[in-house]
């Protein structure tokens, strides 16, 4: 799967669990220029098109480009061994092992 179509799950993920605020951050700009962009709903890539409608309901919504050092939490995730492949999944608390990556994190947008 690539970044687009998770970047556009996670989008529907969080609308629909109703979220009022969210910070989305990619190692890949490109993606996160064209997601930027004030003509996304109409870009060649119906995912981009997507995630421009999700992004324009009503929450507020940011998007930025975070270098692949500073991303360590989701390379954590990405890496964790107990997640079945290809599968969402999602978390009531997060896993134990990535708490001081998020405690990192929540310092360093802070």
């Amino acid at each position: 799967m690539d970044i687009i179509s998770i970047l556009l799950i996670g989008l529907q993920i969080a609308w629909d669990s109703r979220f009022v605020r969210l910070l989305i951050q990619s190692d890949k700009k490109e993606v996160i220029r064209r997601i930027n962009d004030a003509n996304a709903i109409s870009d060649s890539c119906s995912l981009i098109q997507g995630i421009g409608k999700l992004r324009r309901l009503e929450w507020v919504t940011d998007a930025q480009w975070i270098s692949h050092n500073g991303n360590k939490t989701v390379d954590a995730l990405a890496k964790l061994d107990n997640l079945p492949n290809y599968v969402t999944s999602t978390f009531t608390f997060p896993p134990e092992s990535l708490l001081p990556l998020l405690e990192f994190d929540k310092s360093y947008i802070m």
